[in-house]
């Protein structure tokens, strides 16, 4: 359950209320956390030592009340909404933030390194370096910037040609006019891709409503695995080949399998489109023995070709690297990371049943 903070009292309900709280209309506070923050175990007092985030979450309060002629009460803001002691709370808050932003009425995105016009731009905010303002801007139906004065900047609808420009997201997306869903993996993984988290896992948490999957949180377990899962749940829910349609910056030592290590692999990637209606439309799923996929393969310079089913422009597919461990086995790995390849539509090759994996996994 959403817990919501009361923009005339600043405080929060108690947790045995919170029933009687989820009809209320609210407003998003997005930001960028700036320590030492408010948090849930401060309320509902609000320490001298932390006076910047006070007068944020007065700020804010002050700017819904205003703009919604005390029609709208209430704001969540996650730095005092979310007890993040409690793991149970912190899980489901996570997997239902999506779903809280799209339902908010709208959301203010509070800028606190941009002073107002004239002085820069705003998009050079920080705002939109950080992973979790991510679903922050693509959720909502209604976003409004703010300076760091609570001076209202705009909002998605007069802001689009900076905020497309500066985010490299369709403004189809941003507006609301085509669903997210249908943006294929590839392109929703290249939004993410020049953004950072404070947390290394949370680079993998923070996309979670962006695919519409939900899974437990593993703090410890380090950011290359949390994608991972991150992955192996899209494939539970997704036959979109463009998962696999990324490379790295620099060629891995030890290759790779079709899942990438890191968002940033997905950098330039989109372009890549989902092929709903496609020729192989076999189902892909994660075995022991690496993901059991059927390709078309056809053998190049000593490796295999294997063409994706995701176009690239009218005629051409994406296609990856492949190395052969096992010919017996049909046990593969990818090789030269760093590179896709462009194949034509009627040079694709034999379609085989394969399995590949990381050779440190092997």
């Amino acid at each position: 359950m959403i817990r919501l903070l009361n923009a005339e009292t600043h405080t929060l309900p108690p947790d045995d209320e919170l029933q009687h709280h989820q009809n209320h209309p609210y407003v998003i506070i997005s930001h960028v956390w700036q320590q030492p923050e408010i948090t849930f175990a401060d309320m509902p007092h609000f320490p001298a030592s932390k006076s910047a985030s006070a007068s944020k979450i007065t700020g804010a309060c002050a700017t819904v009340l205003a703009r919604y002629g005390g029609r709208i009460k209430h704001i969540w803001l996650d730095t005092v909404c979310i007890d993040k002691k409690n793991l149970t709370e912190l899980t489901m808050s996570i997997n239902s933030m999506y779903k809280w932003y799209k339902h908010a009425e709208a959301c203010f995105a509070f800028l606190s390194d941009y002073p107002g016009s004239g002085v820069r731009v705003f998009t050079d905010s920080k705002w939109f370096t950080r992973g979790w303002t991510l679903q922050e801007l693509v959720a909502p139906r209604d976003v409004v910037f703010f300076d760091k004065n609570w001076k209202r900047i705009g909002d998605k609808e007069s802001l689009a040609d900076a905020l497309v420009a500066r985010t490299k997201i369709s403004g189809d997306f941003l507006s609301g006019r085509s669903n997210v869903g249908r943006a294929s993996v590839s392109q929703r993984m290249s939004w993410f891709a020049g953004r950072t988290t404070s947390v290394e896992e949370d680079a993998a948490y923070c996309l979670l409503g962006l695919f519409g999957v939900n899974m437990p949180l593993l703090y410890g377990e380090g950011r290359k695995r949390a994608y991972r899962r991150l992955q192996e749940e899209i494939m539970r829910y997704s036959d979109d080949h463009s998962l696999f349609a990324w490379k790295s910056r620099e060629p891995l030592d030890q290759g790779s399998g079709l899942l990438a290590d890191d968002p940033i692999h997905f950098s330039g990637t989109g372009d890549y489109v989902h092929k709903a209606n496609r020729l192989n439309n076999r189902p892909f799923e994660t075995t022991n023995k690496g993901i059991s996929i059927d390709l078309y393969l056809q053998q190049y310079q000593g490796v295999y070709v294997a063409s994706l089913d995701c176009p690239h422009g009218s005629d051409h597919y994406v296609g990856i690297y492949l190395e052969c461990l096992s010919s017996e086995t049909q046990q593969y790995r990818r090789t030269r990371t760093n590179e896709l390849c462009k194949i034509l539509e009627n040079g694709r090759g034999r379609l085989r049943s394969i399995f590949v994996k990381p050779l440190d996994e092997l």
